[in-house]
């Protein structure tokens, strides 16, 4: 059987990084089958590989999972593997990058400071880690190595906190959210799932006020885009089960000038109102 490995990072594909660390992998682990999630993750945007992974990893078979988006590489930062309760490995640096994912797939059940350099490249170059560190360790893994070989157990609270946590919801129903990514469509993604908005029994069709830094506005609550005229805004769970803002053929984050880690508030429903 085929061990499945997943690769994210923000590589890029103008240069030669993604294909090297697969070469290094698979001149390890030959049969293993690598799937792409994304290498378009813009420079150095720990928050945005973070949301994409947790958002794609729940849809792949059971694996190992190696992320890179590494602006610490080659400093003091520990190069790292995650177990999870699904039993997936996840590999990559001790950012933060990782943490969403293991949430979504059950939690962190173990802890790994990679350490053995039996495991590692013959000759490592601080600058490029990926290659000579973790893409290693994939291929190691992939052919069963030991979990504990790799290195050594770290407690799990030592581990650097995520950029962005799942938003909570007030006793008086207040909700502080974060804008944790914007897609390609300019769909501004909030840290608030699906499960969570529906403890607050919001019907399709009513209304939610959302307000932020720089603006407040009133949006309905749809199904789909094209629930409301195109060019008009909204507010739906996506794909990934987050609630989003949104406009129907439109980037709501130009519409609404908002970016990346910005904060928005949910706090008046209007219960009598509807589309």
């Amino acid at each position: 059987m085929k061990k499945f490995i997943t690769f994210t990072s923000d590589f890029g594909f103008e240069d030669g990084w993604v294909g090297v660390c697969k070469g290094v992998i698979l001149n390890i682990a030959p049969g293993a089958q690598i799937i792409d999630i994304s290498h378009g993750i813009s420079s150095f945007n720990i928050r945005k590989a973070s949301f994409v992974l947790s958002s794609s990893l729940f849809s792949m078979p059971v694996g190992i999972h190696l992320a890179v988006v590494d602006p610490g590489v080659g400093t003091s930062r520990c190069p790292i593997v995650l177990q999870v309760e699904r039993g997936d490995y996840l590999v990559g640096p001790d950012n933060g990058l990782l943490i969403p994912a293991a949430e979504k797939l059950g939690g962190i059940t173990k802890a790994i400071e990679i350490k053995n350099d039996g495991y590692m490249s013959e000759f490592i170059r601080r600058i490029f880690q990926a290659r000579d560190i973790f893409a290693p360790v994939v291929g190691h893994l992939a052919n069963d190595v030991k979990l504990d070989d790799i290195g050594v157990e770290i407690p799990k609270d030592s581990l650097v906190s995520a950029l962005w946590r799942e938003a909570a919801i007030s006793k008086k129903g207040k909700i502080e959210c974060e804008a944790i990514d914007i897609d390609k469509f300019g769909t501004v993604h909030l840290n608030l799932s699906g499960d969570k908005l529906s403890k607050m029994n919001i019907s399709y069709g009513k209304i939610v006020e959302v307000s932020w830094k720089k603006g407040s506005v009133k949006l309905p609550f749809c199904r789909t885009f094209d629930d409301v005229s195109v060019g008009n805004s909204l507010i739906l769970i996506d794909s990934s089960n987050y609630l989003s803002v949104a406009v129907n053929q439109g980037s709501a984050a130009d519409f609404f000038k908002l970016k990346e880690g910005d904060k928005l508030v949910l706090n008046k429903i209007l219960r009598g109102d509807s589309l």
